[in-house]
């Protein structure tokens, strides 16, 4: 297996903690939030991250995973890893093993619990709690 094969099932075992959280784990690559790698001649990896919003609280964590995986390659030297911030993601960038993952998330939370078209519609509206006058 190539140094780029065992780069690329490296980063497959890299989840994203938030679709974990919703039942929906998927890894780095099937979020489509790799947008660039790079392997130089002296074992060094480029590689560009996309987060999934400008306000990640868990890129960190990401980051972190892909370099604890990576510097389990013997080849591999130093991991550079850039925030691509260009691009925005959306559910567009996921590979389809992703969507098929995500597809299969919503349809089992929707057995769960069902949703009605228009159903926020029925909810009555919130008012403020009336308040005394002293």
């Amino acid at each position: 297996m190539s140094v780029r094969d065992r780069i690329d099932a490296a980063l497959a075992t890299v989840y994203d903690p938030c679709s974990v959280r919703c039942n929906a784990g998927m890894s780095i690559v099937d979020m489509g939030l790799v947008t660039g790698l790079d392997v130089e001649a002296d074992g060094t990896v480029r590689l560009a991250l996309r987060p999934t919003s400008p306000w990640c609280t868990m890129i960190g964590s990401i980051m972190m995973g892909i370099e604890e995986r990576l510097a389990e390659i013997d080849e591999i030297g130093e991991v550079v890893i850039t925030i691509d911030n260009v691009r925005p993601w959306s559910e567009a960038e996921m590979t389809p093993a992703g969507r098929g993952i995500l597809h299969g998330a919503r349809t089992r939370s929707r057995a769960i619990a069902p949703v009605r078209p228009r159903q926020w519609q029925e909810r009555p509206a919130v008012t403020e709690p009336a308040t005394e006058e002293v």
